[in-house]
């Protein structure tokens, strides 16, 4: 829906494409502009806004430190630091709670290692 709204957005003059959107087992659903869209809310930013995660979020970056375990860098070098699951929410959401599976990264390292590692850098 998101890539959908984003070409309706993108492309102005097309106010009367009509766009088909095919599901399995489904009547095909048609869209002729964004705001024909339903909304998408996001799974993800309910998990990083719930006090369970900005508790263990807190505890991970007392108990692994300031900085990058990657590379080093941290706030005094002008660094944004996130909290990583080391195995990631996508495969392993029974771990996104365990302080065992956070580690310290910076945004670059985190960005950079997505979901495709489950590299322990701490």
């Amino acid at each position: 829906m998101r890539a959908i709204r984003k070409w309706f957005q993108q492309h102005p003059e097309s106010m009367h494409t009509l766009v088909m959107l095919y599901g399995p087992d489904q009547e095909p659903i048609s869209y002729t502009q964004a705001c024909d869209l339903p909304e998408v809310t996001s799974k993800v930013s309910d998990f990083y806004r719930s006090q369970a995660w900005l508790e263990l979020r807190y505890k991970a970056l007392n108990q692994y430190g300031n900085s990058c375990a990657c590379c080093g860098r941290g706030l005094e070098n002008g660094a944004t630091l996130h909290v990583d699951h080391i195995k990631p929410r996508s495969r392993y959401p029974e771990l996104e709670l365990k302080l065992d599976n956070l580690q310290v990264l910076c945004d670059q390292c985190n960005i950079g290692k997505s979901n495709k590692s489950e590299k322990q850098w701490r």
